[in-house]
């Protein structure tokens, strides 16, 4: 889905964005990375302002909102920093930094970190 050639160490991009299963989706990134990401917690953790109180920066979606069977339906590249996710919930103004996309990296060495 996205591709980018140069790599810059300082701030990986996704090289390519895949269906694991039904409820995982996995990248790799241009320096090498293997991630992979239960799409549930990607939805947990949207960033956008209906999801994140704008002032406190308190999270608005509690334990148990968000359901099981949660499916990003379409991914779009946002210039060279994010990807938009379209969930089967409707749900589709979070833009996912690369940043925040490696921090939420659930693979073994990432999540031994």
């Amino acid at each position: 889905m996205a591709e980018k050639q140069a790599v810059d160490s300082n701030h990986p991009s996704p090289k390519k964005i895949f269906q694991i299963d039904a409820r995982t989706l996995g990248i790799t990134w241009n320096d090498g990375h293997e991630s992979v990401y239960p799409v549930k917690m990607l939805r947990e953790n949207c960033p956008c302002a209906h999801c994140i109180d704008e002032w406190s920066g308190e999270r608005r979606i509690k334990p148990g909102d968000i359901s099981d069977t949660i499916q990003p339906v379409k991914l779009h590249s946002v210039g060279l920093y994010a990807i938009q996710i379209a969930w089967s919930d409707g749900h589709d103004t979070g833009l996912y930094s690369h940043e925040l996309l490696r921090r939420l990296c659930q693979c073994p060495a990432c999540r031994g970190k």
